[in-house]
């Protein structure tokens, strides 16, 4: 017997390059099985575009066993695998929603969009498993931002009722430099805001005002798009 014991929705918008949506789950060390299902993608075609860009949303997990792929020239680390399932014993997972809209387009031409939501879930499958959804104790929701506001990068760290404590400054930092690595943005260009439980907008896609460090939700959507839902 198994038992649904936390679940979560991820949403990411990208206007250049790619985007990403993490969340850091801290649980009691178990027995778990877990997936992360790509829901929805959509992207937004402007009339006067590069036809050559190519815009994609991945959806996948990683664990403490997951080994890393250190990468040159400024692009952080890769994944060897990259699973949309896991099944193992451990009390950390994280769970990666990446969208990229291809990068820029041609001098002069404005850039297509492209935006995903993904649902991740975690099973207990110990012994005996928790049949109830888990209480969150400690949380963390952070918005990276370049200069006029748009966000490149979202995180969520949660605790889980018997999971350990995580350092909360050391999570800024590093949720800081990967998005540096993941966009190859010059130091100073980016910054992090840490938004207040329940203000990360989660049903639409929003900035943040570069004077208040507080999330705006954007309204509305542009013509020409096109839905495709796996």
């Amino acid at each position: 017997m198994s038992g649904i014991f936390y679940t979560q929705r991820l949403a990411m918008t990208s206007r250049m390059g790619m985007a990403e949506h993490k969340a850091e789950v801290y649980i009691p060390e178990l027995q778990i099985f877990a997936n992360i299902l790509l829901s929805h993608y959509r992207t937004t075609t402007p009339n006067n575009f590069n036809p050559r860009q190519e815009s994609w949303a991945e959806a996948f997990i990683v664990t403490p066993q997951t080994p890393p792929v250190p990468l040159t020239g400024g692009m952080g680390p890769a994944f060897l695998q990259r699973d949309p399932t896991v099944y193992l014993k451990t009390d950390q997972l994280t769970f990666y929603l990446q969208v990229s809209n291809g990068g820029g387009g041609l001098p002069g031409n404005p850039n297509l969009e492209a935006s995903a939501s993904a649902v991740c879930v975690i099973y207990d499958y110990s012994p005996s498993p928790t049949l109830d959804m888990a209480s969150v104790v400690q949380q963390l929701d952070l918005a990276v931002y370049a200069e006029d506001g748009t966000v490149v990068a979202t995180h969520q760290s949660v605790r889980l009722a018997g999971g350990r404590e995580f350092d909360e400054d050391e999570t800024r930092e590093r949720v800081l430099a990967d998005a540096y690595a993941m966009r190859e943005r010059k130091q100073g260009s980016l910054r992090v805001s840490t938004l207040g439980y329940g203000q990360m907008p989660v049903h639409t896609d929003f900035r943040v005002d570069p004077s208040t460090g507080q999330a705006e939700p954007l309204s509305g959507q542009a013509s020409g798009e096109n839905l495709v839902r796996p």
